[in-house]
C-alpha cells in the first residue's frame, strides 16, 4: 500500500493535535485535593510530551522523504552539469519523491543517449566533410591542369587536344556523379523513408524495379543472371528506394567485373524475410576491407578503386535504405572470386 508524503504529513499533523488533547483529557482525571500545582505541571507536560513526540516523527519524515532526496537531486543537477551521467539515484521509496527520482533517472538516461549520439554524429560530419574535400580536390585538379595546358596554347596537334577534352569530360562527370550521390545520401536522412512504406507483393517489386536492368544488359558484353521466379510474399517497402539499391549494387558489381564476367540476381524467403543477393565473380573484396565496405566513402584498395571510378557513397546509400525497410545488408567476398552482397527486407505478418 502506498502512503504518500502528503498522507504522511497530514497524519503527523493531526497527531500534533488529537495526542496532546487526549492527553489533557486523561490529566483531568484527579481529586478536588489536588495542588493547582501540579495540574498545571501534569497540563504541560501532556502538552509538551506528544508535541515532541509528533515533532520528531514530523521531522524525521521530512529529513527522510523530502530533504534527502532533494539533496540527492541536487548532486545530481550538478554532474550533469560537469557532463557527468555515469551515476544512478538510491532513493527508491514509493512516494512521490520516488517518483521524482525515477523521472528524474530516466531523463538522465535519454540526455546520455542523445549526447552520444549527437557526438557520433558530429564525427561523422567532420569525417564526411574531410572525405568530400578530397574527392572533389582531386578531379578538379586535373581539370585545372588539363585547362591551363589548354590556355597556355601547348597542345598544338588535334589528337592531343580532343585526349585533354575528353578527359575533361570524365573528370567532369565524376564530380556530377559525387554531386548527385551526395544529394541521395543527404536526402535519406532528411526524408523519413518509413513514411513512405507501402505493402506490396515481392515478386510484382522484384519484376518491376529488375526487368529495365536486364533490359539494359541485353547489348552488353557483362552478362546479367536472373534467378526467376521470385517468392510472391507481402511486404512493405518503397520501389523507388529498392531500385536504387539494385542500381548501385549492380554498378559496382559491373564495376569490378571483367568484360564477360557475370552478375546472378536471386531471392528466397529465409526465417520471416525476403532476403535477396546479387553475386558478381570479379576481383573480390579482401577480409580486411570487407567490413567497412558500407561506410560512406571507404573504397577497397583506394588508388585500384579510382581507376574503376565511384564516389564510394553506393553502398553506404544502400546500408541506409534496408536498414529504413527494417533489414539487413552485407557482403560475402573472396579475392580473384568474387563477391555477394545480400540485403533483407522482413515479410509483412
Amino acid at each position: 500500500m502506498r502512503i504518500g508524503i502528503r498522507k504522511k504529513l497530514i497524519i503527523s499533523f493531526f497527531s500534533m493535535l488529537i495526542l496532546p488533547t487526549f492527553a489533557v483529557l486523561v490529566t483531568g482525571f484527579h481529586t478536588q485535593n489536588t495542588p493547582v500545582v501540579l495540574i498545571a505541571v501534569q497540563i504541560i507536560l501532556a502538552l509538551l510530551i506528544p508535541f515532541c513526540i509528533c515533532a520528531l516523527i514530523l521531522g524525521w519524515i521530512i529529513s527522510s522523504s523530502i530533504l534527502k532526496p532533494l539533496n540527492e537531486l541536487n548532486l545530481a543537477t550538478k554532474k550533469i552539469m560537469d557532463r557527468n551521467f555515469e551515476f544512478v539515484l538510491n532513493y527508491k521509496k514509493n512516494d512521490e519523491m520516488g517518483d521524482l527520482c525515477i523521472a528524474f533517472d530516466l531523463m538522465r538516461k535519454q540526455l546520455k543517449t542523445s549526447l552520444e549520439k549527437q557526438a557520433a554524429l558530429e564525427y561523422s560530419r567532420k569525417e564526411l566533410i574531410a572525405s568530400i574535400s578530397h574527392d572533389l580536390r582531386t578531379p578538379m585538379s586535373s581539370i585545372k591542369g588539363y585547362v591551363e595546358g589548354l590556355q597556355d596554347g601547348i597542345i598544338h596537334d588535334r589528337e592531343r587536344f580532343n585526349r585533354y577534352i575528353t578527359v575533361i569530360k570524365n573528370k567532369t562527370q565524376s564530380l556530377d556523379n559525387l554531386i548527385e550521390s551526395l544529394f541521395q545520401y543527404s536526402q535519406l536522412d532528411i526524408n523519413d523513408q518509413k513514411d513512405a512504406l507501402c505493402m506490396r507483393d515481392s515478386r510484382e517489386l522484384l519484376e518491376t524495379v529488375i526487368n529495365p536492368i536486364a533490359i539494359e544488359f541485353a547489348d552488353q558484353a557483362v552478362q546479367l543472371k536472373v534467378i526467376e521466379p521470385f517468392p510472391s510474399v507481402r511486404l512493405y517497402a518503397n520501389e523507388n528506394s529498392i531500385a536504387q539499391v539494385f542500381d548501385n549494387l549492380i554498378s559496382n558489381a559491373k564495376r569490378y567485373v571483367d568484360e564477360n564476367g557475370t552478375i546472378t540476381i536471386q531471392a528466397g524467403v529465409d526465417s520471416g524475410y525476403l532476403k535477396i543477393s546479387v553475386q558478381d565473380n570479379g576481383i573480390g573484396i579482401s577480409q580486411e576491407d570487407l567490413p567497412h565496405v558500407f561506410d560512406h566513402f571507404y573504397r577497397s584498395e583506394k588508388s585500384r578503386s579510382r581507376n574503376f571510378g565511384g564516389a564510394g557513397l553506393g553502398l553506404a546509400i544502400c546500408k541506409k535504405v534496408i536498414e529504413n525497410h527494417g533489414g539487413k545488408i552485407w557482403a560475402e567476398s573472396m579475392l580473384d572470386v568474387g563477391t555477394t552482397f545480400y540485403f533483407t527486407i522482413p515479410v509483412a505478418s
